[in-house]
């Protein structure tokens, strides 16, 4: 059922390509492998963008809703690495969260 609802809202060419696969799972993998990548190009854009943001005429709400969206966009697409290890002593995690909120 859930093979046949990833196969049906995707692209035809798309589609094509991973019609034989015979699990949702490998097809899922055979996708993000393919697709899954980070945009680096969209990355510098939102670097470029949050480093032109002034407030210049704007007023406080709007210069912060500007700044506020260019730094959400920033986040989605700057995938921070984490510690997966389950025994991590370092608090590594946290460290990065705290740093990327401020």
């Amino acid at each position: 059922m859930v093979l046949s609802w990833i196969l049906n809202s995707l692209h035809k060419n798309i589609r094509d390509s991973v019609l034989f696969c015979e699990k949702t799972s490998d097809m899922w993998k055979e996708l993000l492998e393919r697709y899954g990548q980070s945009n680096n190009a969209r990355l510098f854009q939102a670097q470029k963008e949050i480093s032109r943001i002034s407030q210049t005429d704007l007023e406080i709400a709007a210069y912060f809703n500007e700044a506020k969206k260019a730094w959400d966009e920033f986040t989605v697409v700057g995938v921070t690495p984490n510690c997966t290890y389950g025994k991590c002593e370092c608090d590594v995690n946290s460290k990065l969260q705290n740093y990327q909120q401020e």
